[in-house]
């Protein structure tokens, strides 16, 4: 019988759950990277896992996550906040510190190099992160299907950077939230492009990242990962926090038409989630499977990580893991 391992990205490590039974039971959480803060994990098309971490630089499994490498890096990049696969390109986005934010090419698996050089963007010098430990970065990273060369960075806090000849040079846009924690173009459409921000809500481009429009009224304004259906994008999952005196306030909500109207999703949730949504997953293999973490307070109500087998009708805790920042299904 297939297995599904959903790996759980967290600061605390990583961890690994299984279901042998399509989802309907999970193992409890197996610790895979112990003591290391993560802060992304993607899958490439051949089947390797990597990781990102903020210290350690990257790792991969690509033996059905029963071992993990290091990938060397050089040392602006031993923190590597985001990472983006595609069969033609592996980029990175780190975090400043000492070395300055970057976006770099692991250019044939085997050397890195750094694309364009950030400071380009109009208001670089105006790029802050709050907290003194914490150095400004790239939060997220995609690249166009549509427009291969063209590729977004969320810069964590400081707006939307854009490169559109493949990394060679950067501008940046400012005309949303700028603390902008996610960025993803639809797979389907042309020139549309999601935008999630701790202070706006979610955002939607039409042309390709130039001009953005608010569309998440009153689904809470803290966004820190959405999910877009692969087998129709004009299908959304949101989660959300709003701030309040008992934590993060997270909610799970839906749009079935490129987020123009939205549906909160309750079905064996509270009315609202004693954390803030962390995470956002859909299993691309297995699309009515949506999985979400929340996440902060660190380890306060609620916190964890749910499953829904039905587009997000029920939802259910699979886990009480804290702290998990990224979410990934494999089937083994």
């Amino acid at each position: 019988m297939t297995e599904t391992a959903l790996i759980a990205a967290s600061e605390l490590g990583l961890y690994v759950l299984r279901s042998r039974d399509g989802g309907m039971s999970w193992d409890e959480p197996e610790e895979a990277i112990p003591d290391v803060e993560l802060s992304e994990v993607k899958g490439a098309h051949d089947g390797t896992i990597y990781v990102g971490t903020r210290g350690r630089g990257m790792l991969l499994s690509g033996d059905g996550l029963r071992s993990w490498q290091q990938i060397e890096t050089p040392p602006p990049m031993q923190k590597v906040r985001a990472i983006s696969v595609t069969p033609d390109r592996f980029l990175a986005g780190t975090e400043a510190g000492p070395s300055p934010v970057g976006v770099y090419e692991w250019w044939e698996k085997r050397s890195w190099r750094q694309l364009g050089d950030l400071a380009d963007c109009s208001a670089a010098r105006e790029w802050r992160y709050p907290r003194s430990d914490v150095g400004v970065h790239v939060r997220h990273l995609s690249q166009d299907p549509h427009v291969p060369d063209h590729i977004y960075a969320a810069v964590q806090v400081g707006g939307v950077a854009i490169s559109p000849d493949g990394g060679n040079g950067w501008y940046d846009r400012r005309n949303l939230d700028l603390d902008v924690h996610m960025i993803e173009p639809d797979p389907k459409r042309p020139g549309v492009v999601y935008a999630g921000t701790g202070g706006g809500g979610l955002y939607r481009s039409t042309d390709y990242g130039d001009s953005w429009e608010f569309i998440s009224e009153g689904c809470g304004t803290f966004v820190v990962q959405f999910a877009i259906d692969p087998r129709d994008s004009d299908r959304l999952y949101l989660g959300t926090g709003r701030a309040g005196a008992n934590g993060g306030r997270g909610e799970v909500w839906r749009s079935e038409d490129g987020g123009s109207r939205w549906q909160k999703l309750r079905g064996g949730l509270p009315e609202e989630l004693g954390c803030r949504i962390g995470s956002m997953y859909i299993d691309a293999q297995s699309p009515d499977d949506v999985f979400f973490s929340c996440d902060l307070p660190r380890k306060g109500p609620d916190s964890g990580v749910y499953h829904s087998p039905d587009r997000g009708v029920t939802w259910r805790a699979i886990s009480d893991l804290p702290q998990v920042v990224a979410l990934l299904t494999v089937h083994l």
